[in-house]
């Protein structure tokens, strides 16, 4: 079964309203003054850095402010690969934000709040602007500006050819730090599934007969869970509860259950013969297993772990999908010529609905109505309603359709002999339109490469909820679309591997519990954190405070930049076509002195996502000062950044300067770049 990963609800509107707020603002109260509305909850020792006594396990903190209270607690994970105990670098955790009325103590839910940990650079406790500036720099643009810990990103994982997981961070841009991390596997992996907390990431591999399973807050193998000897586990789902991993076993009458908190196989259930794809209903009660050399679907109880019947179906039943509206269960035969509805409340076929040969993909849209088959014989997509269980169009797609993923207004179909995928507005398919426009997505079609042809996902939508990345085999690259583009809007390397599937693994805040938000952490170095935090509404910003203790599994921190750049063009108002002089005042961090002499200012502009850019050596123009002369080509939001390699200094480790380049036809209030807002866009990637 695909693992598909949906994104978030977008937050690109919320952000935008934060960052007015934040500019709006004057009643803005400190997390560092204690008052009657701020209260340390200290949960034990903080010199955990210290000989003596071990870093606590857990530390919390209370602010309150106009009947809103935020409960901030950091907890230390034990048992799950952290090698470290308490709150210490080196340990793995899990930051929390409680928001409950104060009076009543009920929960204040749907929010989508923003939180970073950034590095106290020496004692002080940030001021009220600076702790505004904190907030501000972060929620308008993550690229190149990065805290120590980012509680609102996002990484692309692949799975790649050569048995690894790259995680590669889509945030940052020109920067050493974008491949996060490589994870070898002990075998080629075949499709995944995420825990339902995120923190772990199970992977088949059927040479090995085994699921191999990646902590993705270490970024490690922790290890594999054989699933019996000469069996061939393929395709991966979790249970609606997130309790249970369920893997089919290609060639073998049977499917495995895995335990997912205590990572152990649990149960080998008895199916049928062929390969395997499984549904569940929407209680989690039911699994539904394909089995395509038996032409049957078994029913099996997901809570005793026993077979209840087999239901006869069409000719190699393999693709299975479960509307969450109309609450049948829908079974495409391959070599058959229609697709079985099943009632689970019977545990029969209660209709037969007609389709021609070749449907090898089928599944439904987020609302739960609308199903996309996919035929691979016509090159077709036919879209069936389930209120009605009739199809209500079809229409020609990309050569080869396998796969179908969506977004909130989008399907995205894939074809293995096209490097274009077809898009579909889910909002005319009501209406009885079905429309797809094709659009490039690479330069070589997978069909290329045959042998990487595989049965996960690779498109995934991305957590705004108006993109979406595509994976190429191979080229070797993954492309980035935004909605209402006939083009990808940048590229992303792959490292020089073929991926054979694409995830997004989302670790923004999201809300675990009513009023509860949450996200896995790594506390990779020792120190005192501010961690600056936003909401929208109701309308609050805070700095809370954390201690992290030392300890020998710490990381060596990165060295901070001896110089800053302070750039002198903010305030001005550019054009497109006119050569305008950037100037950036150097000075040495230590006495804040001009620095001099420099004969190596590397500046670099670029119009995210990267699909322009161009560099240019600065020259010395006053003392302390250096300048380059630059015409934009278009209007749009452009960053830029500087390097000074003599100085230690790369383009990534300062803050980009975000420069909006307007129209000469247009004022500043109507220019827009590529459709999005600057906050959008920055938003975006």
């Amino acid at each position: 079964m695909h693992t598909v990963l949906t994104g978030r609800e977008t937050r690109v509107s919320a952000t935008l309203r934060l960052l007015l707020f934040i500019l709006a603002t004057a009643n803005f109260v400190q997390a560092q003054t204690i008052s009657p509305k701020v209260a340390r909850r200290p949960a034990a020792d903080r010199r955990s850095g210290e000989s003596g006594p071990k870093a606590p396990a857990s530390l919390s903190q209370r602010f309150e402010k106009e009947g809103v209270r935020v409960d901030f607690t950091v907890v230390a994970r034990t048992g799950q690969g952290s090698p470290t105990s308490g709150v210490a670098a080196g340990a793995d955790a899990t930051a929390t934000f409680r928001i409950t009325y104060a009076d009543t103590g009920q929960p204040v839910t749907g929010l989508h709040p923003n939180a970073w940990f950034s590095a106290r650079r020496d004692a002080r406790a940030p001021s009220e602007a600076e702790c505004k500036d904190k907030i501000r720099t972060f929620a308008g643009g993550l690229l190149s500006v990065r805290p120590e810990i980012n509680l609102n990103s996002y990484y692309i994982l692949t799975l790649n050819d050569d048995n690894t997981i790259t995680f590669i961070n889509p945030q940052v841009a020109f920067s050493r730090t974008k491949l996060e991390s490589i994870v070898p596997l002990p075998g080629a992996g075949a499709d995944w599934v995420l825990s339902k907390n995120k923190e772990f990431l199970y992977v088949t591999l059927p040479q090995q007969s085994a699921v191999a399973v990646v902590n993705t807050i270490t970024r490690k193998l922790v290890g594999t869970i054989p699933v019996g000897r000469r069996n061939k586990p393929m395709r991966i789902a979790l249970d609606p509860d997130g309790r249970f991993v369920w893997v089919g076993l290609d060639g073998s009458p049977e499917v495995a259950v895995i335990d997912s908190t205590t990572r152990q196989l649990v149960a080998t259930v008895p199916a049928g013969a062929g390969l395997h794809l499984i549904a569940f209903t929407q209680d989690g009660r039911y699994a539904y297993v394909t089995n395509s050399a038996a032409d049957t679907v078994s029913v099996i109880d997901a809570q005793t772990f026993k077979k209840i019947s087999d239901i006869p179906t069409g000719k190699t039943p393999v693709p299975v999908a479960y509307s969450s509206l109309g609450g049948f269960i829908y079974v495409a035969a391959i070599n058959g010529t229609d697709i079985a509805v099943i009632d689970p409340a019977r545990r029969q076929v209660v209709k037969n609905i007609p389709v021609k040969r070749g449907i090898v993909a089928l599944r439904f849209e987020p609302g739960g109505r609308y199903a996309f088959a996919l035929n691979q014989t016509d090159n077709t997509v036919s879209v069936i309603d389930a209120a009605t269980n009739t199809i209500i169009g079809t229409a020609g797609v990309v050569k080869g359709p396998d796969q179908v993923t969506f977004t909130k207004r989008y399907a995205y179909i894939r074809g293995t002999e096209s490097e274009k995928f077809s898009l579909i507005e889910l909002g005319m398919v009501g209406k009885g339109k079905i429309a797809p426009v094709d659009v490039q997505a690479g330069q070589k079609p997978p069909s290329t490469l045959p042998g990487e042809i595989g049965v996960s996902d690779m498109i995934a939508p991305t957590p705004e909820g108006n993109a979406a990345m595509i994976a190429n085999a191979p080229d070797m690259m993954l492309y980035y679309y935004v909605e209402g583009m006939m083009a990808p809007m940048g590229t992303y390397t792959n490292y020089k591997r073929r991926p054979r599937a694409l995830m997004i693994l989302d670790h923004s805040l999201s809300e675990v519990a009513p009023g509860v938000y949450s996200s896995p952490v790594k506390l990779r170095t020792a120190g005192r954190f501010d961690v600056p935090f936003i909401i929208d509404q109701p309308r609050m910003v805070n700095c809370f405070e954390i201690h992290v203790g030392d300890s020998p599994d710490a990381e060596s921190p990165h060295s901070g930049s001896s110089i800053a750049v302070q750039p002198m063009f903010k305030d001005e108002r550019l054009h497109v076509g006119q050569a305008v002089k950037l100037r950036f005042k150097i000075t040495d961090r230590s006495n804040g002195q001009p620095v001099n002499g420099l004969t190596d200012v590397h500046v670099l502009i670029f119009e995210p996502p990267g699909i322009w850019q161009e560099r240019q050596w600065a020259k010395a123009a006053e003392p302390g000062i250096y300048e380059v002369t630059q015409v934009f080509p278009r209007a749009g939001l452009y960053n830029v950044l500087v390097s000074v390699p003599s100085r230690g200094v790369k383009f990534g480790d300062l803050p980009f300067t975000p420069v909006p380049v307007n129209d000469k036809t247009k004022s500043d209030a109507t220019t827009r770049s590529n459709n999005f807002s600057p906050t959008e866009k920055s938003k975006t990637r």
